[in-house]
């Protein structure tokens, strides 16, 4: 059976532990997606021994985000790849704004709609999720390295100062819906769901 389009790319990003992505797992398949693993390329470069494994590491381990110039290269990469018949979903992505000034601006080239969902979550949730998934023995050693106290409170501060802008960014460009992710993962799913009909609604115009 043929899958439902969105007709649009997306990216569904989130604050650290926010669920984003089980969402993008969700949605992934019921519109055949292609996923741009930011976060997945941000882990691998953290394994990895070379140059730029030993950049991302630098990054990392002051709680910062990756590299632009490293980020920029690998998402052009992917834009430009795209199945013609697959619309794309970023997931946790573009993070810094010189990023989403890019993905903006390779979309309205190509002649793409792109909008994004923003999943929120209070300080104390995310201190209390990142705790529980350091402590959970299933969870793999990168993670417990990104997940200790001091890094958590880095990563917020790296939000609070820089990503913050690039929500704000795509605020004003009318492109963001914010959701509740202090809630269960079948509610942050329906209201992802409206906020994708919404999408559709202005992808008509």
């Amino acid at each position: 059976m043929k899958k439902e389009r969105l007709g649009f790319n997306i990216s569904i990003m989130g604050i650290i532990t926010s669920g984003k992505d089980t969402q993008v797992k969700l949605f992934r398949d019921k519109y055949n997606l292609q996923p741009v693993e930011t976060g997945l390329y941000t882990r691998n470069l953290l394994k990895e021994k070379s140059k730029n494994g030993d950049w991302a590491r630098r990054a990392a381990s002051k709680g910062g985000a990756l590299p632009v110039v490293l980020m920029k290269e690998f998402i052009s990469k992917e834009i430009k790849n795209k199945p013609k018949n697959k619309d794309l979903v970023f997931v946790g992505g573009p993070w810094l704004k010189p990023e989403a000034q890019l993905v903006v601006k390779l979309m309205r080239e190509n002649n793409k709609k792109y909008f994004v969902v923003y999943i929120t979550l209070p300080k104390k949730e995310i201190y209390r999720r990142s705790l529980k998934r350091k402590q959970d023995e299933t969870v793999k050693d990168v993670y417990k390295v990104l997940d200790e106290e001091k890094i958590i409170k880095q990563r917020i501060k790296v939000y609070e100062n820089q990503i913050s802008k690039t929500i704000k960014y795509f605020d004003n460009l009318n492109i963001l819906k914010k959701i509740n992710g202090n809630q269960s993962i079948e509610k942050v799913h329906q209201d992802i769901e409206k906020a994708l009909d919404y999408f559709k609604k202005l992808n008509k115009k």
